[in-house]
């Protein structure tokens, strides 16, 4: 690279650094999740996806640390505030070369009017707009899941599985995304960002969560999750697939 093309670089990061507003980052919210009602399939609700889109330059890993900024800054707050008529949700998380790309979603069970609070609580976000106005995001979705008159429980499951376990496997991986949320906010409260805080900061502390979060998962997931639920199932052997192994 030629001297002056990279002084021209360091030039234009410092102006996009100068020029970049900072966040107003505000305490987070304590996280007290409720348990999901036995009776969640009701006639009115309907499942629905919101998904967040973020840019991923070719060439780069996936930076997943986004996922957790967005779940506790901006989705935090919402599932907080709509628990009383959200009886079933969970995270979703995925990064791959194809039109989908590097995406982090909500998807859950509710009512339309309930729906509808949640897309415009995120939609009208700051963080979320600010992310948006700044290419950092390419775009935040919201859709219906189920388009039949009733949603049935089982409309978000693979549908390989047997049926008991489309029905019930909701239940299982609400229970997983509380966990995994409760370790991001417990984790996260170790120097925790208040007040006017820069992105590049803000996405670091999330590295960092993201870092530790990882390497807890890498030490005691063995243990801590799968030994214990290997426990629930009575020790019983399972068959582990190869094809089912991802690395992200």
């Amino acid at each position: 690279m030629h001297p002056s093309f990279r002084i021209c670089l360091m030039m234009a990061s410092l102006l996009l650094a100068a020029c970049t507003p900072a966040l107003q980052v505000q305490p987070a919210i304590a996280f007290v999740p409720e348990a999901a009602p036995l009776d969640a399939e009701q006639a009115d609700r309907y499942w629905w996806q919101v998904r967040f889109r973020l840019v991923w330059p070719d060439g780069e890993a996936p930076d997943f640390a986004a996922h957790l900024l967005i779940a506790d800054q901006v989705l935090l707050p919402v599932l907080v505030e709509n628990q009383a008529t959200l009886p079933l949700w969970r995270f979703h998380r995925r990064a791959g070369r194809d039109g989908a790309g590097n995406q982090f979603s909500l998807i859950f069970f509710a009512d339309r009017e309930t729906a509808a609070r949640i897309d415009e609580e995120i939609s009208s976000d700051p963080l979320t707009r600010w992310l948006l106005d700044r290419k950092l995001m390419d775009k935040v979705s919201f859709e219906q899941r189920s388009p039949e008159e009733l949603g049935r429980l089982e409309l978000t499951s693979d549908p390989e599985w047997p049926m008991e376990i489309q029905r019930s496997w909701p239940y299982f991986i609400m229970g997983a995304s509380q966990t995994w949320l409760l370790l991001v906010q417990e984790l996260s409260r170790e120097n925790a960002p208040e007040g006017e805080v820069d992105y590049a900061a803000l996405l670091n502390h999330y590295r960092d969560v993201d870092a530790r979060l990882n390497a807890e998962w890498q030490r005691y997931g063995q243990h801590a999750y799968l030994h214990h639920l290997s426990a629930i199932f009575g020790y019983h052997p399972l068959q582990i697939r190869s094809s089912e192994l991802r690395t992200f």
